[in-house]
This record gives C-alpha cells, structure tokens and sequence, in this order.
C-alpha cells in the first residue's frame, strides 16, 4: 500500500520493528512491495541490518521515492544497504537463492486484480522456503477489506505454512500475521534492548506509539492455537481455488464485531498470558504494566471508529499513564503533526489555529500543564476560535489546582455555551472531583 498517514504509518514501521525484536541479530531482510517507503526507512533505521532487498513490480515507484519528505524521513534506497529489483514478488522468490532473516510485505488492496497471489498458501510456502533457521516472515493483513470467511481463509493458509503463527495490530483493524521458521527461542533480551537504545530506532517507536517495551505486547491478537481454532473446517485460500477470495463488499459491521473479538482488552489480555507461543518466545521485560496498555488499545480502537468523550479520554490518558502518543491522539495531533507545528511557531511570529492546537497537544503529552494553559490563555484573550479549547482550559484550570479560575471561565463564557450531555457531564465531573461550582 501507498500512504503516509500517522496510523498507517503505525503498522507499516511493525513490519519491521516487530520481527527486528524477536530477531535482534537479523544481518539482512526481504521487502516485497514497495509503496512509499515507510517500511523501507525503518528497516534501515536499525544500524545492525546489513543489508535490504526490496522488491515492486513497478520501476515508476522506486523513481518517485526522492519526492517523499517528511519529519525524520529520509529516502531509504540512497542508504547502501539497499539493493531494489523490479520483479515480480512472487517470481523472486522462486528465482532468487538468496534466504533471509526477515521478510515482509504490504501488497496492494486485496481485491485489486492478481493481488490474490500473494496470499494463496502456496506464496506463504514460498515465503517459507526463503527463510533462514528461525527467520521471521510479517505479511498485512487489513481484515476491513474482506468478509470474515475470507479473512479465515487466508489465515488457515498462513497456519498451515506457519504452525507457530500470530497476528497482532495497534488499535485498528490492520493486522499483521507474524510466522516462524523452525525452531522457537528468545531474543536474546540484552541485543533485543538495542532497537531501544538506539536513538534512531527509539524515537521512530515513539512516533508510531511504541513507547515502552511492554507496548509491544499489547499488539497481541492471537497466536497458532487461536488461529486453529476459529479456522476449523476452513479451506484455505489456495492457487487451485483463487475464488475463495471473492468480489464480495464486507459487512462492515460484522468485521467490526469479528475484529473487535480480538481487540477486547480482557480477553486479548488472558489470550497473551495463557499462549504457548508467548511462553516461549516472548522476552520478561516486555510483560509488565499490561492490563492498563491494553485498555489503552481498546480505549484508542473505539474512538477511532466511533468516537468518543474525548476530554474523559484525555483524563484517563494524562492522569493514568505517562505515555505521550494517546494524549496526542485524543487532541486529533501526533508526532509527525507536532514536529510540524513546532517547526512553524519558530519561523511564524503568528500560528494558524490548526498548529496551535497541536502545540497545546504537544505540552499536555509531556505533561507540561502550565505550558498548555498559557497557549489557551492566548486563545482565550483573542476569543475561543474553538469551544473545546474553552472546556479544555476549564478542565486544566482545576486539575492545575486554580478551581477559582475555572469558576471564572465559565462564569464569563456562561452566556455562549450550548448547554447539553456534555456540559452536563463535565460540570458534574469537576464538582466531583475538584468541587468547582457550575455557573448558573
């Protein structure tokens, strides 16, 4: 897929950073499909990598990849690691001799014409061939684009290759199915500490939200035993029978429900604890503080696709945990947006509202209350351009413990604000909480 959107930049860099923990002494890796480079540029961001094959079937990809920018992007085919083919993915696989301890790719849309050649079982078979000894092969799996038979299908397939299969997502349903070569065992947990203590590495985890190593646990989905289970007396999608994945539109609603199975906290939570795949390979410092950070998941995973209270998401975020990606989130800014804004308010004397709010986000994500309240004074001073900036600094007011000043805010702005479900809340949150006394 071609796209440099924040979220699909989340699952694009787990293409690599996933497998690159569980295989920390990985020397080279394979890449099928180009698309704009995303996975490409955190392949090598990891300094041990030795050296990237990266394969498209489309020469005019790999000449437009000097036309992408981005903060912190550099074009990743000028790095001397990086050898491209214009081949077809799956005739280089059959050609090539070359095995790899990684290999990954993000084809085009499922339903787009030949697409289905890179997901019958018998391409996962030759992803297989191509592994080293406990190589580690990552392959998209966007579950939104298919009805949950086909869905299944495609996972029997996968299984079937891989018996040591998983799938893991951040909060949406872009999955990710992970499969092993060979013989389990785990990282070794001092060189898989690297891909953090590199600054490259740890700063481009942060922008995609891995924050913590703990993080990466709560991707988890399943593993092979849950795959075989819900695959049961499911064929797999196959060269033979192309037509397993059809021309069918998914019911949106019943991917949600199918995907949501796997997305609810508690569950997915027992899932991880009780896998025989985590057991094995899954290193200690990565299973602390998971509860929460699942939550978190589900929490992010409902907000995006139906929206949320926002400010009540914002609270949990900012009083519960220290991360910086969901408070982000919440406030519709990320890291990339941030850097951007940052850039701006530097070379601008004056900030388009759009930056100023990811300023404010960007102070509330280092937790920096006095900072974040001195931008919406500004605001504030030139007329609220935005009511939530208002209910924002409202509730900063009190939790910066200057209640008489939210008392005052809301008094003044009394007159303008639309009184409904969620004044009604908020007041009644901060009475409880701070008791501050609602304006009449």
């Amino acid at each position: 897929m071609s796209g440099t959107l924040p979220r699909s930049q989340r699952y694009m860099r787990l293409f690599a950073y996933l497998p690159l923990a569980l295989r920390p002494e990985a020397e080279n890796a394979l890449l099928i499909c180009y698309g704009m480079g995303v996975t490409a540029d955190a392949f090598t961001r990891e300094t041990h990598l030795k050296h990237l094959d990266v394969v498209d079937i489309s020469k005019e990809v790999f000449d437009l990849a000097s036309s992408y920018s981005g903060p912190g992007y550099s074009n990743p085919l000028r790095d001397p690691r990086v050898t491209t083919f214009v081949q077809d993915g799956r005739f280089f696989l059959q050609a090539s001799p070359e095995n790899y301890d990684i290999i990954t790719g993000e084809p085009p849309p499922l339903k787009v014409a030949g697409t289905v050649n890179l997901y019958t079982q018998q391409f996962f078979s030759l992803l297989n061939d191509r592994l080293k000894d406990g190589g580690i092969a990552t392959f998209w799996l966007p579950i939104y684009q298919l009805t949950t038979d086909e869905t299944k299908a495609i996972l029997r397939g996968f299984h079937n290759i891989f018996p040591n299969a998983s799938v893991w997502a951040t909060c949406d349903l872009e999955w990710i199915m992970t499969g092993m070569n060979g013989p389990l065992h785990k990282p070794n947990e001092e060189a898989a500490r690297a891909l953090r203590s590199d600054v490259g590495t740890r700063l481009d985890l942060g922008r995609i939200g891995i924050e913590v190593p703990a993080q990466m646990s709560a991707l988890f989905l399943m593993d092979g035993e849950e795959i075989d289970r819900i695959t049961q007396g499911v064929e797999p999608l196959s060269d033979l029978y192309p037509k397993r994945l059809t021309d069918v539109h998914p019911d949106l609603n019943a991917v949600h429900h199918f995907g949501y199975t796997y997305l609810e906290r508690s569950a997915a939570f027992h899932r991880f604890l009780s896998s025989s795949l985590i057991k094995e390979i899954w290193p200690n410092e990565w299973k602390k503080s998971l509860e929460l950070l699942f939550f978190v998941r589900e929490t992010r995973y409902f907000s995006e696709i139906s929206g949320s209270n926002w400010l009540a998401e914002l609270d949990l975020y900012l009083r519960h945990t220290q991360l910086r990606t969901p408070v982000l989130a919440v406030q519709n800014s990320d890291e990339f947006r941030l850097a951007l804004a940052q850039k701006l308010a530097t070379n601008s004397p004056s900030l388009p509202v759009a930056a100023l709010q990811d300023l404010v986000a960007g102070a509330l994500a280092r937790r920096d209350l006095p900072g974040a309240i001195q931008l919406l004074e500004g605001e504030r001073d030139r007329a609220f351009a935005n009511i939530n900036n208002f209910f924002l600094l409202t509730y900063l007011y009190c939790l910066n413990g200057k209640v008489e000043k939210a008392e005052a805010l809301a008094a003044a702005e009394n007159g303008s604000i639309q009184k409904d479900w969620f004044v009604d809340w908020l007041w009644g949150e901060l009475q409880a909480e701070f008791g501050f006394r609602p304006p009449r």
